[in-house]
């Protein structure tokens, strides 16, 4: 049974937006000339079929976009990723487009386009420019590097939201309730010591994470385990300003990565609480940890993070997501 949906496709102009249309339509790169008005393609791929309509991006036709919005639920959004100089533009129109509400239930997937071009700005710069990382969590959104004179236009960002098991342990006090109400409610809650477990799901850009937030007392370590099965990632929560306590979370941080459950299971430490003043850098708790020792199919990152302020968070989970997508 095919899926139907309708997908926007939005952008200044010379972007690239037609290319990229006709690339996804034809496999082809065509010649194209500047849109006037819209075209409109059906593009098939796996069990989904997209009406895709591209609208012309020239200042005289942005104001006749939201005649498009109804029932769309997905945005495209393509930035020429070597025009520096209208970022800010492209950053204005976007945020303008969101704010309607038949939008906001739209995902967004953002092109970081003409990636094959010196001095082209990199996925992280567009997502800076654009202010991406100020969209209330509720907004699911993901930024991708593309050529669309080459084809790469990644076929799998169409897999509008995939899901994955998250296991978030550590010790005691070391922030992991903290981070996860961060990530569930773009807040900072007031918390207790977890006896047990909290669970929550988190949409956050394509995928939506089961987390499961367990307990890191040393009665309720033995019990992690009850919890390794079906995990894709393991986020690893480390307080960086307490340096009595290293050895012991390095100690039960292998002592979990040696379950067979958890042999392919993505990586994440959260070197946390760097807004302490004695707070060890992200590399010293890299080397702490002897995550460098970690076996070479071991996929793994460390992030500095700062939960009651939200620095880093997002880094890590964007990272995070990309590796698991590959599983999913």
């Amino acid at each position: 049974m095919k899926k139907e949906a309708r997908i926007l496709l939005l952008g200044l102009d010379a972007a690239g937006k037609t290319t990229i249309l006709y690339k996804l339509k034809l496999g082809e790169t065509t010649v194209t000339i500047p849109t006037i008005g819209f075209n409109v393609e059906t593009v098939e791929y796996k069990n989904l079929t997209f009406t895709m309509w591209d609208v012309g991006g020239q200042k005289v036709i942005r104001n006749l976009w939201y005649h498009y919005y109804h029932g769309t639920q997905g945005l495209i959004f393509v930035v020429d990723s070597s025009d520096r100089e209208r970022l800010q533009e492209a950053r204005d129109e976007l945020w303008a487009v969101l704010e309607a509400d038949e939008l906001k239930d739209a995902f967004l997937l953002v092109f970081a386009n003409k990636q094959d071009l010196p001095n082209a700005m990199r996925p992280s710069e567009i997502t800076e420019g654009l202010a991406l990382h100020k969209f209330p969590p509720s907004r699911k959104w993901y930024v991708q590097a593309t050529c669309a004179v080459n084809g790469e236009v990644w076929y799998a960002v169409f897999n509008m939201q995939k899901e994955a098991r998250i296991l978030m342990v550590g010790l005691d006090a070391a922030g992991k309730t903290t981070i996860l109400y961060k990530l569930k409610f773009g807040e900072t809650v007031a918390t207790l010591p977890t006896i047990g477990f909290n669970v929550e799901t988190v949409e956050y850009r394509n995928i939506k994470f089961t987390v499961w937030d367990v307990g890191g007392q040393t009665r309720v370590r033995p019990l992690w385990q009850y919890y390794y099965s079906g995990t894709h990632g393991l986020i690893f929560v480390v307080d960086s300003s307490d340096r009595d306590r290293l050895g012991e979370a390095k100690e039960e941080l292998w002592s979990m990565l040696n379950s067979p459950e958890l042999k392919d299971t993505v990586l994440l430490v959260l070197a946390n609480k760097q807004d302490q003043p004695k707070a060890m850098k992200p590399s010293e708790v890299a080397d702490g940890f002897e995550l460098h020792n970690l076996p070479s199919s071991r996929i793994w990152k460390i992030q500095g993070t700062c939960a009651v302020n939200g620095e880093g968070i997002s880094e890590g989970l964007d990272w995070l997501g990309k590796e698991i997508a590959h599983f999913l």
